[in-house]
């Protein structure tokens, strides 16, 4: 990405390879820096074909420390709908009724807050992301190289100590899993990673190609005791965008996961379409003022005949 033109920079969303199969929204770190964007939060509105649109008060917030990267993501789910009843008196003007007394019905809903906390090294690498849903707590621990390549990932399950669910105050720590990583270069656009477990012991193999513009063309891995392979491929248009991103697997089924991106004449996002095993599952239409600034995207799902709206709000610092 370093080799892109300038211009490409000062916009609020860049796809690439590392954000193409991850939930969150692929926010460019320059433009949220150079705009001084503190927070974004989500005003959703779900509606399905024929029927009214319904907000169901669900919340989507990315958070960015005065760098532009990611310091805070989280949203909410769904995880209960409560249907209640509820009674509505007959209504009198001057003694007379003028409407009957009746029950009605209506939806509440229960909702749980899944967030991931990112944090930064002096360099602006990332050291610590931590994952939280309700009591449990998940953290992942990364050192680098000199080159700035990711050397070790330590995940760990742990528990807050803080009175105050807001904050976190480090209580247990249970280490789930320590892996290590080694890098050879094989050839001018190509280097291989080598994957270790915590017995130190390589149990994968990732080929990983380049083009002239240092931009990533593919990734094959190897799991190296059994039969399972993963591949991802990425196709760049004439101006370096990322045009496609394709995943397969065969860990579980054959599995192939594609996402496509457009751009309009002023290079921005304007829409995504996501695919699995060939079969369309969402289209996102991304909507862009003339700033170049995100104010509202749409996802359309075909098969379940419903969208979503999407506004976003913006602070600043």
């Amino acid at each position: 990405m370093l080799c892109m033109p300038y211009s490409f920079f000062c916009q609020a969303l860049i796809p690439t390879p590392e954000s193409a199969f991850e939930p969150q929204l692929p926010f460019n770190t320059e433009y949220i820096k150079s705009q001084k964007v503190r927070s974004i939060s989500f005003d959703i509105i779900d509606k399905k074909d024929f029927q009214i649109a319904e907000d169901k008060g669900l919340l989507n917030y990315y958070e960015f420390n005065s760098q532009g990267l990611l310091a805070r993501y989280y949203y909410t789910s769904i995880v209960k709908i409560i249907e209640k009843e509820y009674r509505h008196d007959a209504v009198y003007h001057k003694r007379r009724k003028v409407s009957n007394a009746y029950t009605y019905t209506k939806n509440e809903y229960v909702y749980d807050t899944v967030s991931t906390t990112y944090f930064y090294d002096n360099l602006d690498l990332l050291k610590l992301k931590r994952y939280n849903d309700g009591a449990y707590y998940e953290s992942k621990y990364y050192t680098y190289s000199p080159t700035n390549k990711i050397i070790t990932e330590k995940r760990c399950k742990e528990t807050n100590a803080a009175d105050n669910r807001s904050e976190f105050k480090l209580g247990t720590q249970t280490i789930m899993s320590e892996e290590s990583f080694e890098y050879a270069v094989t050839g001018k656009h190509q280097y291989k990673k080598i994957c270790k477990n915590d017995e130190g012991r390589v149990y994968k193999e990732i080929i990983c190609n380049y083009n002239d513009d240092r931009q990533l063309l593919s990734l094959n891995e190897q799991y190296t005791a059994t039969w399972i392979t993963q591949t991802s491929d990425f196709v760049y248009n004439a101006k370096g965008q990322l045009t496609s991103a394709t995943y397969k697997s065969n860990s579980n089924g054959e599995l192939e996961q594609r996402r496509t991106y457009e751009y309009d004449a002023k290079d921005c996002l304007l829409t995504e379409k996501q695919f699995k095993n060939g079969t369309l599952l969402k289209e996102i239409s991304y909507i862009t003022d003339g700033s170049k600034n995100l104010n509202s995207y749409v996802i359309r799902d075909p098969n379940g005949k419903s969208m979503r709206i999407v506004k976003l709000a913006y602070r600043y610092y």
